[in-house]
């Protein structure tokens, strides 16, 4: 997914609460030091190109209206590793909300599909290696994490304030399915967080012309 992920967001704010300057030797001293390229961080687990390879579903966005029979879908984008993981979870595709790719899909570069980030523990062990960014100790439980793009759909979603069970398509909203989701998932074996990026469209940025003389 092309949109950037806020990791570091708290450090980010320390950033630029303190104007850029931090005690040495601390955490945000050692993300200022990342910030200007001296901390690096080191690709320990590195994906095989097969399990790069990048597929694709069709889903109908939360961010359109579904008023007829045909809705238009719009292309998301998965990892072979991640729809790998969402099998080892039991995400069938009806559960998220995909199709095959026709078509008539919509293949939009300014469409962000919403994402669940699921990480999952491969070991209860937990070990305290340094962080490249702060270059401090901090506690790591040894796992794998699966990016998982969803959009509408009414196969076991609930309302996510009523609780009532949803039936109409166009009467359900990305809470709904995120919260009918991370429900799920808690139930799965080894899941111990789950976080939420929601649905983008970007706007498209115009042709240019010069000013008329």
């Amino acid at each position: 997914m092309p949109r950037r992920r806020r990791r570091f967001s708290d450090l980010e704010r320390q950033f630029r609460e303190s104007g850029g300057t931090a005690a040495p030797g601390s955490r945000l001293a050692g993300y200022i030091d990342f910030k200007k390229g001296i901390n690096k961080i080191e690709v320990t687990k590195k994906l095989t190109t097969a399990e790069r390879k990048r597929y694709g579903f069709a889903i109908i966005p939360f961010g359109t209206t579904p008023e007829d029979s045909t809705p238009t879908r719009y292309a998301a984008p998965i990892t072979a590793y991640s729809n790998a993981g969402r099998a080892s979870l039991n995400l069938t595709d009806a559960k998220v909300g995909y199709e095959p790719i026709t078509g008539g899909t919509e293949q939009s570069e300014n469409f962000y599909p919403a994402v669940l980030r699921v990480f999952k523990k491969t070991s209860d062990t937990k070990t305290t290696p340094i962080s490249g960014v702060t270059k401090k100790e901090y506690t790591r439980t040894a796992g794998v994490t699966y990016s998982i793009p969803f959009g509408r759909t009414v196969t076991a979603v609930k309302d996510a304030k009523t609780d009532a069970t949803e039936s109409v398509l166009d009467k359900v909203d990305a809470e709904d399915v995120r919260k009918s989701l991370s429900v799920f998932l808690k139930t799965q074996p080894g899941v111990a967080s789950i976080s939420y990026e929601p649905e983008v469209f970007k706007v498209g940025k115009p042709d240019l012309a010069s000013p008329p003389a």
